[in-house]
């Protein structure tokens, strides 16, 4: 609603009074928006009379757009009569009351078929037929004085609205009300009276012929309601809107699919056109093909496209029902010899007449499968049953699944794809953000809910974080946000006053997913209490400041530099690289960038196969586990192997073909030496253009050592006195003379596993009744200096 962006919101709904909109202009959720600024305002400002009328334009447009939904009339009453308290002299409110009267009276149905006593019955027969009449009788008096007051309500509607047509009809509607009142009472007691006159021998044929009069006069008022409340003209609009529309409409209707509906409608007129020839005289000997390739990733509409172009060639003569059976491997390939044929027979005879639609189709013939899976004989059974046979002519098949693994199937099974000509493979595209919010809006609205505008922002935020990979579930996975939201908002009314807008609209606390709390502190904050690595901290703190100073003049229409984030970590090992890239991937999340922000930690045996063709399925799945985030391959630099028959230079190619396809969707760490490093990247101009980050990360120093060594200790819930933290410090020093301890990081773990063993053993001298919480968890001396001792000696020995 372009209006309610106005400041003030008091001179939209005052254009309302001379030009309202219509039912689809705004939602409810935007009227409730509206209703809660009036409510503020009524705070501050001291005109309330203008407030009142306004409320009363927002609830009688309420009320209008309640009215067009199933079941909507208890609240479209409760709004009106609310308008009308604020602002009697406002008279739409009054012509949709009165709509709402005529409509519930036109739904009342006055009995018309009463039971008639014959003079041939006999006395038992007369008297049960009495019996039905008195019941009757009793039980449309106990209703009529609620439908004579609503036949008021609308003559004064009428008389208040000086539509004299309107005034003449209510008026003859409450004098009809009134008779048939007349006629209940009279009913009721000329049946008793006659019921008296069958206690004697004979019985009054006066009496019978009053009361059939009686009957025949009430029942002729059915018909003289239906004359004087005829369906009007929204009630003819209604009956239009309801017809079933047609496969073209219905596609016409769908969300997205621009170029697929292009297609569609091309291949709609040709069959018209061939339709026509044929209706002429002219015919065509050679069949063009029916059969459809239907690709796309999940929830892009593949389904609903299939079902309505099984109707479309029902309704264009060329399927004699167009129904659709769907089905996938599981109903298709059998255990044993002989019962795949059987099952893929029974599919092809329910689809007779209709499409046959096998979902991800590609499964029916695995690559890797071996001789006992009887996929390629559901393939050549059913390229038999479409070309020969029985039903040959009589079905259509459409072949569905994700567009990669579709090619490849078609193009290994050379029958099947003969049958599945180019022109008939439609690549159904993923949603952009704008249509999966006009889905959402969509589902939103057949579930009689709406979402405001800061939910659709902060939907629109939680689309774009799902948007990873191919595994989105498009409109699917809309639909599914959506009805969580509704689930997340009922489930929050608990010991809660409801509103309105409790009801029907969904705000963004709805929308938005829920994320576990935790008190850990930020991933700058984690990287920072790393010890050492001060080039690495700055280094890291550079990339994530410049990104975000990107994203915002981006967000602020100004131009943007490129952001490389591509890396490589060199170092030796211990030093920190796997942990930093994890933090890395977490900055990234944190600012914005990255939207999963989680670490894929790979090795050349991840990506490097056997074969050829195989090391780059290896690679590219890899690659999609890691969309979102970062992909870390440690010792990068084996990925060069050795020998003819070594396919890592696949992996290589296939990688950054990979990073160029998802951009700024993936993030790559390579990691390793620093030589061994230069040799990768000079090994391919494409990976060398790539990383222009280098992070080398340094030896720790003994001090460095020391203070892992203390940060580890507290983690695991042990202590070290300040006297042995020196003496181990010294003898770290001594150690380090000649050359750096190997294992960096490592080694001071190690060390500590080594001394709480040492601890352990300590304990198991002293009885169990002596230990106490400072035995359990203080590490000694001694616990360090065997492996202390160790080193010691074996740098002397060097020396």
């Amino acid at each position: 609603m372009n209006q309610q962006q106005e400041r003030d919101p008091l001179q939209v709904i005052e254009r309302w009074r001379t030009n309202p909109p219509t039912i689809l202009e705004v939602t409810e959720g935007e009227f409730i928006s509206l209703l809660r600024e009036i409510e503020q305002q009524r705070s501050t400002n001291q005109d309330l009379s203008t407030l009142d009328s306004a409320e009363a334009v927002v609830l009688t447009r309420m009320a209008a757009l309640r009215m067009t939904k199933k079941g909507g009339t208890t609240l479209a009453e409760e709004w009106l009569d609310r308008a009308e308290q604020l602002d009697p002299t406002y008279m739409p409110a009054a012509e949709y009351r009165l709509q709402l009267s005529f409509s519930s009276l036109r739904e009342h149905v006055l009995a018309n078929a009463f039971p008639v006593i014959r003079e041939t019955d006999n006395v038992v027969t007369r008297r049960r037929t009495v019996e039905v009449l008195t019941a009757l009788a009793a039980s449309e008096m106990a209703e009529l004085g609620k439908w004579r007051a609503i036949a008021a309500q609308a003559l004064q509607l009428a008389t208040k609205l000086q539509d004299s047509q309107l005034e003449s009809t209510a008026l003859a509607v409450e004098q009809l009300y009134a008779q048939r009142e007349g006629l209940l009472v009279e009913l009721t007691e000329r049946v008793q009276a006659y019921a008296n006159s069958l206690s004697g021998v004979f019985f009054s044929t006066e009496m019978l012929s009053q009361l059939q009069d009686t009957i025949r006069k009430l029942a002729q008022q059915h018909d003289q309601k239906a004359l004087l409340l005829p369906l009007n003209e929204s009630g003819a609009k209604v009956e239009v809107e309801m017809r079933e529309l047609s496969a073209l409409e219905q596609l016409e209707g769908l969300i997205g699919l621009e170029d697929i509906k292009h297609r569609v409608r091309q291949l709609a007129q040709f069959l018209q056109y061939r339709r026509l020839r044929e209706e002429k005289g002219w015919h065509m000997q050679d069949e063009l093909p029916l059969h459809l390739v239907l690709m796309g990733n999940p929830g892009t509409g593949k389904t609903t496209l299939a079902r309505l172009i099984a109707r479309l060639y029902h309704e264009l003569g060329l399927l004699e029902r167009g129904q659709m059976i769907e089905v996938d491997r599981s109903h298709l390939i059998g255990a044993y010899v002989g019962q795949t044929e059987q099952r893929v027979m029974e599919a092809v005879k329910q689809a007779d007449g209709g499409v046959l639609f096998i979902d991800e189709a590609y499964s029916l013939k695995r690559p890797d499968s071996s001789g006992s899976d009887y996929g390629q004989v559901a393939v050549d059974t059913l390229v038999a049953a479409m070309t020969s046979g029985e039903y040959a002519g009589r079905f259509v098949v459409i072949l569905a699944g994700y567009p990669e693994e579709m090619r490849h199937f078609l193009l290994a099974n050379p029958g099947l794809y003969s049958r599945f000509p180019e022109t008939g493979h439609f690549l159904l595209p993923n949603y952009t953000a704008e249509e999966l919010l006009l889905i959402a809006d969509h589902v939103a609205h057949r579930n009689d809910f709406s979402l405001t505008e800061p939910a659709k922002f902060a939907l629109r935020q939680r689309i774009e974080k799902a948007q990873v990979d191919d595994t989105f579930g498009n409109a699917r996975t809309v639909t599914n946000i959506v009805l969580d939201a509704i689930f997340a908002k009922g489930r929050a009314t608990a010991g809660k006053e409801l509103q309105w807008e409790d009801y029907t609209v969904l705000l963004p606390e709805d929308v938005v997913e829920e994320e576990i709390v935790t008190a850990e502190k930020s991933a700058t904050e984690r990287l920072e209490r790393l010890v050492g690595l001060t080039q690495v901290k700055a280094e890291l703190q550079k990339i994530a400041a410049f990104v975000a100073v990107q994203q915002e003049r981006g967000a602020l229409g100004m131009p943007m530099s490129p952001v490389e984030l591509h890396a490589v970590f060199t170092g030796n090992p211990g030093t920190g690289k796997t942990t930093v890239a994890a933090l890395y991937a977490e900055i990234l999340k944190e600012i914005g960038y990255l939207k999963r922000g989680h670490l894929v930690q790979v090795s050349r045996a991840d990506l490097v196969a056997g074969y050829v063709g195989q090391t780059a399925t290896y690679t590219r799945r890899k690659v999609r586990e890691a969309l979102g985030g970062v992909l870390f391959i440690d010792e990068a630099y084996s990925l060069l192997g050795n020998g003819e028959r070594d396919f890592g230079q696949e992996a290589i190619h296939t990688l950054v073909e990979e990073m160029t396809r998802h951009e700024e969707n993936l993030v790559v760490v390579l990691a390793g030496y620093p030589f061994e490093m230069n040799q990768l990247l000079a090994s391919n101009p494409g990976l060398l253009s790539r990383f222009k980050k280098y992070v080398h990360f340094a030896d720790y120093k003994s001090d460095e050592l020391v203070l892992i060594l203390e940060q580890a200790a507290i983690e695991a819930g042990y202590q070290i006195d300040s006297r042995v933290i020196l003496k181990i410090k010294e003898k770290l020093q001594a150690a380090t003379v000649s050359q750096p301890l190997e294992g960096n990081g490592r080694f001071s773990r190690n060390l500590l596993q080594e001394a709480m063993q040492h601890q352990a053993v300590r304990l198991m001298t002293i009885p169990k009744q002596d230990w106490s919480q400072t035995l359990l968890t203080t590490l000694e001396w001694s616990d360090f200096a065997p492996l202390l001792d160790w080193i010691r000696e074996e740098e002397g020995t060097e020396n």
